[in-house]
């Protein structure tokens, strides 16, 4: 028995470091595990983002190229009609100096003039309608340029993450594959000496189990004893009980008898001594008064 709680207590001790160690290298592995995963995740979403900020490039880009496109061919008819109103200008001097020297017909000069001035006066609203564009434009354009170079930044920031995660992937796929052999390892060992030390357990309780039983039996076998001896003192305790009031008895039967014998005696031998004669004597002492009989 001193043996197998020695094994058992020893048992115990080996699957308590076993655990305890298995549960370190599991977090280890756990930890490991979810590096892994959080690293690849991230990485696939870095891809997804590097795709969803490269498409976002291409169409500020694109937007900016024609934003672009749109501003020059503007300023292109812009400058042409400046260079149309700078004619109409002309056109009008020339009309003027004509009505004033009077080379042709005045109505006919009015007329012209009044057409020169209808032009002009268009060429001025689509001159202003062309800066009012030019301005949307460049304001698009900088915004584009904007949106352009955020989304430069950020495929920047995203090409700094790539070669972290790349790294924190391999060490957390290298981490893995060094830990989980040891953790399947420490893992059956425990599993060993767990079954062992309940095959030993399992022995120790049945042995217990068995001295529990022996015990109680000689428990009852001494409570019954006991019992009879209980049994046994109260038996002759009462026998001696039994004999002392017989002696009791016995003895008050005994002291009774010889008084009545005394009684009877001194009764006959009273009257003999008042029958016998003595001798008087000359004496002047008082005659002797009869003793009294005794009563018990």
């Amino acid at each position: 028995m001193a043996s197998l709680e020695a094994i058992l207590k020893s048992h115990s001790v080996k699957k308590a470091e076993l655990t305890k160690l298995r549960k370190q290298v599991e977090s280890k592995l756990k930890e490991a595990v979810s590096k892994k995963r959080r690293s690849s995740s991230g990485l696939v979403a870095l891809e997804k983002r590097k795709e969803d900020l490269t498409r976002a490039k291409d169409h500020a880009i694109q937007l900016l190229n024609q934003h672009l496109s749109q501003k020059a061919s503007i300023e292109r008819l812009k400058i042409a009609a400046e260079g149309r109103l700078q004619q109409e200008h002309d056109a009008k001097d020339q009309a003027t100096q004509q009505s004033e020297y009077g080379s042709e017909d005045k109505n006919a000069v009015a007329e012209r003039l009044k057409y020169i001035d209808e032009k002009i006066s268009e060429l001025h609203s689509e001159i202003k309608e062309r800066d009012s564009a030019h301005t949307r434009l460049a304001k698009a354009i900088e915004s584009s340029e904007k949106e352009k170079a955020k989304v430069e930044d950020q495929l920047k920031k995203q090409g700094h993450l790539k070669p972290t995660l790349i790294e924190q992937l391999k060490a957390a796929t290298k981490a893995e594959a060094a830990l989980r052999p040891k953790f399947e390892s420490l893992l059956k060992l425990e599993t060993r000496v767990g079954i062992a030390l309940s095959s030993i357990q399992k022995k120790v309780a049945e042995i217990a189990a068995q001295r529990r039983k022996r015990l109680a039996a000689l428990a009852a076998k001494k409570r019954k004893r006991m019992a009879a001896l209980a049994a046994q003192r109260r038996k002759n305790k009462a026998r001696q009980l039994a004999l002392a009031r017989a002696r009791k008895a016995k003895a008050r039967k005994t002291k009774r008898r010889p008084a009545k014998k005394a009684k009877r005696k001194s009764a006959k031998k009273a009257p003999k001594r008042k029958v016998t004669k003595t001798p008087k004597r000359k004496t002047r002492t008082a005659k002797r008064k009869p003793k009294k009989k005794s009563r018990r």
